[in-house]
C-alpha cells in the first residue's frame, strides 16, 4: 500500500527538450507543459548533455541536426548514463536512422511535427517507463 501511495505522490514526468531552434524549443516546452509534464530546455547537444547529467529525466526529446554535438551523440551519452530513459529523436532530415534507432532504442519523429503524433509518441514513451 505504501508503494501505491508513493506512486500517486509522484511528480509530473520530467522531459528534457534539446533543440538549437528557439521557436521549436518554446513550442515543445509549451505543449509538454499543457499536457501536464515538467519540461526543461537546452539549446545545444552539449548543453543538453550537461542538463541531463544534473537532473533525473523520464524522457529526452532531441533534434538530430545541431551544430557541435549531434542528436545521435546526445542519445549515445544518455543511453550510457541511463539505459532506461525514453528518447524521442526529431529530425527534418530524410536520413535513414532505423539502424541507429534499433541500436540506441529511440522513437523517430519527422519534422514538420504533427502535434497529435507527438503527443501519442510522448505518452507511449512515458507509459513504457512508468509502467
Amino acid at each position: 500500500s505504501f508503494r501505491v501511495f508513493a506512486m500517486s505522490e509522484r511528480k509530473s514526468p520530467r522531459v528534457l527538450v534539446i533543440d538549437d531552434e528557439s521557436y521549436v524549443r518554446r513550442l515543445l516546452c509549451d505543449l509538454l507543459a499543457f499536457w501536464g509534464y515538467e519540461a526543461d530546455a537546452a539549446s545545444s547537444g552539449r548543453e543538453g548533455i550537461a542538463r541531463f547529467a544534473e537532473g533525473r529525466y523520464d524522457l529526452v526529446l532531441t533534434d538530430l541536426v545541431m551544430p557541435g554535438v549531434t542528436g545521435l551523440e546526445v542519445i549515445e551519452t544518455v543511453r550510457h548514463a541511463d539505459p532506461t530513459v525514453s528518447v524521442i529523436m526529431l529530425t527534418g532530415s530524410g536520413a535513414d536512422l532505423q539502424l541507429h534507432g534499433r541500436r540506441l532504442g529511440f522513437t523517430l519523429l519527422r519534422k514538420p511535427l504533427e502535434v497529435q503524433g507527438l503527443e501519442t509518441a510522448v505518452k507511449q514513451a512515458l507509459g513504457v517507463r512508468t509502467g
